[in-house]
């Protein structure tokens, strides 16, 4: 065997056994990412924990696995670092439904930005932020008109999403299994329950001297669709509200309510 034919034989079987090796898989670069900035949230400075928790929002639901460290920056010392973490969790929907309890105790912050941040990620989040209505029924009359704007689309927004769940409740409710009939006849009194509390409380806000926050209001009952009907003959009256655009709003919001009662 010549020289040249013998270095031919070896490549060829060095090539094939690294062709028999397990192929490794290169790391996620975006769960690494995420990693890497849940450890900056807990970075001395404050520039850093803000940037860190803003970052992550922009990841949106993929920074999933970081929600309850996010979650944590809600009772940081920083009015800023605060801000930022409810935004953060706002942006990650309902991925961030962990955060509901701390998102719920925010809701009393010092800070109007921080309260009205963390009403708008409890909305991002739905049905599953279900357990924070109580408190965001009372900052339907926080001082600030903003953040009662934002608890009234919150309120909207998460009747809307659990009372999804009506029909298919309604249907269980004639289950040949009597245990699955009686459990839906509760769930489904627990939703028409709370149901009927939100719409009484946000038919009250109409009454709001802002504008703006009349208009969060009335979209919210828009929301419910059928579940707001007993608020039509309050939303009747703003068909003349002095606002021209709280006069559009109650009209459409109207329409959507009987049309999902027909």
């Amino acid at each position: 065997m010549t020289k040249r034919a013998f270095f031919i034989i070896a490549a060829c079987l060095a090539l094939g056994a690294c062709s028999h090796k397990a192929p490794q898989l290169a790391a996620d670069p975006e769960k690494a990412r995420v990693n890497v900035l849940a450890d900056k949230l807990r970075d001395p400075k404050i520039s850093v924990r803000a940037r860190a928790a803003y970052d992550l929002g922009e990841m949106g639901p993929a920074a999933k696995s970081a929600v309850l460290e996010v979650a944590n920056l809600l009772t940081d010392s920083s009015d800023t670092v605060r801000g930022y973490a409810a935004d953060a969790l706002s942006k990650m929907g309902p991925a961030a439904a962990n955060a509901v309890p701390s998102l719920a105790n925010a809701l009393g912050d010092p800070n109007p930005i921080v309260r009205g941040y963390s009403a708008n990620a409890l909305a991002a989040i739905g049905a599953e932020a279900r357990d924070a209505v109580p408190e965001l029924l009372k900052t339907l009359k926080d001082p600030h008109p903003t953040v009662r704007g934002y608890s009234a689309t919150a309120l909207g927004e998460i009747t809307m999403a659990f009372r999804v769940q009506v029909p298919a409740l309604q249907r269980a409710m004639h289950d040949t299994d009597p245990k699955v009939r009686i459990k839906a006849t509760q769930e489904l009194g627990d939703v028409e329950a709370q149901t009927k509390l939100v719409v009484s409380e946000l038919t009250l806000a109409l009454k709001d001297p802002k504008a703006k926050v009349r208009c969060c209001v009335i979209t919210a009952l828009g929301s419910i669709a059928g579940g707001a009907k007993s608020a039509v003959p309050s939303l009747t009256n703003y068909l003349k509200d002095p606002d021209k655009w709280v006069q559009r709003y109650a009209a459409d919001a109207i329409m959507k309510i009987d049309r999902s009662s027909e």
